[in-house]
């Protein structure tokens, strides 16, 4: 599928052309690289292929003047779903480009009668907190010692939030 969607920049409001589309295995090595620069705790080569060949995930990436600045990883089940991983380009940060990859993934969910997405996102990145929250996320739970706070001391724990958004609060935007 190829979708070409309008995203407004921030901080200014200048349009720019970017495309919404499938994510394959033919683009597992750019979102590896993606991956490794843009979060602190990367999902590895193995795990973001497995993902993607999983025919139930949803998978897309976002594109700007031909490359990849962004995916998402969705698993959906009867009426909700999952996100797994979604990064965005570490230079394309900040830039409202998270929030069209969230947005038009929801759009794909809600075709699929999907009603609600869920996320959990580690207890200190404040930052993906803020902004699932502005999107009109709610945190619901908190996950004890769920996510290991780095791969040199796995007994080192840091608890997940859950969060939760129903998809018509997001689409009406």
């Amino acid at each position: 599928m190829r979708l070409a969607i309008i995203t407004k920049t921030k901080p200014t409001t200048k349009l720019i052309s970017t495309s919404f589309n499938k994510l394959s295995l033919k683009e597992i090595d750019s979102i590896v690289s993606i991956e490794k620069d843009s979060s602190e705790h990367p999902w590895t080569k193995k795990q973001l292929s497995e993902s993607v060949a999983n025919s139930n995930n949803l998978n897309y990436i976002l594109v700007l003047e031909s490359k990849i600045i962004g995916y998402i990883l969705a698993i959906p089940s009867i009426d909700s779903a999952d996100i797994l991983n979604i990064v965005i380009h570490k230079d394309f940060k900040r830039k409202g480009f998270g929030s069209s990859l969230i947005v038009e993934t929801s759009k794909e969910l809600n075709k699929k009668k999907i009603k609600t997405i869920f996320i959990e996102v580690r207890k200190s990145n404040l930052s993906a907190i803020s902004f699932y929250l502005s999107l009109g996320f709610q945190e619901i739970s908190i996950r004890k010692n769920y996510y290991s706070k780095n791969s040199n001391q796995l007994s080192i724990r840091e608890d997940g939030i859950m969060m939760r958004l129903e998809i018509s609060q997001l689409i009406k935007k």
